[in-house]
């Protein structure tokens, strides 16, 4: 069913206005009234209910349906706030669920890169062993080694490059 509320707003502003009630005049013929006016008669078929029908009518006065379609604006305005609210709500959700996609995505490129981070220094970590292990060897070969199986400080220069190797060891495992 179909309301035309502009259709009913003009018709409750235009018909009498004030309080209505129903009863029944001399004749025993139910009256819809006002504190000034009779509004109208019910004469109903034989199966109705007359005075039923005119406390009907008496309630959903013009008042009551003012009100009610008052009540219909503010409802359609609720919702059509809701729906704008609900829309929003849903487009930030979708710039949420994108943000974090693109946020898993730069830690999983991060997370390989990390990794290959990590692979580089151990080769590096290997490296800087293996010319650790040479030069000593090559020290000790040479016996340029003192009583304590280190570089003499006679090679100022083996010493610092083993201790720049060791240093350098130490400061990557305490990263690692």
């Amino acid at each position: 069913m179909t309301i035309d509320k502009a259709k009913l707003k003009a018709l409750a502003e235009a018909a009498t206005q004030g309080e209505r009630m129903a009863e029944k005049c001399v004749a025993g013929i139910p009256h819809v009234i006002t504190d000034e006016w009779d509004i109208a008669e019910v004469h109903v078929t034989v199966d109705a209910n007359p005075m039923a029908d005119a406390e009907f009518i008496a309630a959903s006065g013009p008042a009551v349906v003012l009100a009610l379609l008052a009540e219909i604006e503010r409802l359609e305005r609720d919702q059509k706030n809701d729906l704008i609210a609900y829309r929003a709500a849903i487009e930030r959700q979708e710039e949420l669920r994108a943000d974090r996609k693109a946020c898993w995505e730069e830690f999983k490129v991060q997370g390989r890169k990390l990794d290959q981070l990590k692979a580089e220094d151990e080769a590096l970590r290997s490296a800087a062993m293996a010319a650790r292990e040479f030069i000593m060897h090559e020290a000790e070969v040479r016996g340029l080694l003192d009583e304590s199986g280190q570089v003499s400080h006679h090679h100022p220069r083996r010493q610092a490059a083993i201790a720049s190797i060791d240093k350098a060891l130490s400061k990557a495992a305490s990263h690692g």
